[in-house]
């Protein structure tokens, strides 16, 4: 295969993986009630995330008024896009 392809699937491979890392921080922090200043912060990071997942939840059948389903979606499809970067190398 060619050298900077497979360069690039790791690259994205790695995206994934610090998009799932932050996201299961992020998932922490909202449920710990200290620490205001790195929630704000990783919502900032995560919500120009989250925002089309909600949309798109808001949408569909599983809108749920109460729960938020938006952080399990982005770290299934995450996981999602880390797998088929393994498997394209």
């Amino acid at each position: 295969m060619n050298p900077l392809f497979i360069y690039i699937i790791s690259i994205g491979y790695w995206f994934f993986q610090v998009i799932k890392i932050a996201l299961t921080a992020y998932i922490i922090l909202m449920w710990l009630p200290f620490l205001p200043k790195l929630q704000a912060i990783m919502a900032d990071i995560m919500n120009p995330l989250l925002t089309p997942v909600r949309r798109l939840l808001s949408r569909s059948v599983f809108h749920t008024r109460g729960l938020d389903l938006s952080p399990i979606i982005l770290y299934l499809l995450a996981a999602y896009g880390a797998q088929l970067c393994v498997s394209l190398r």
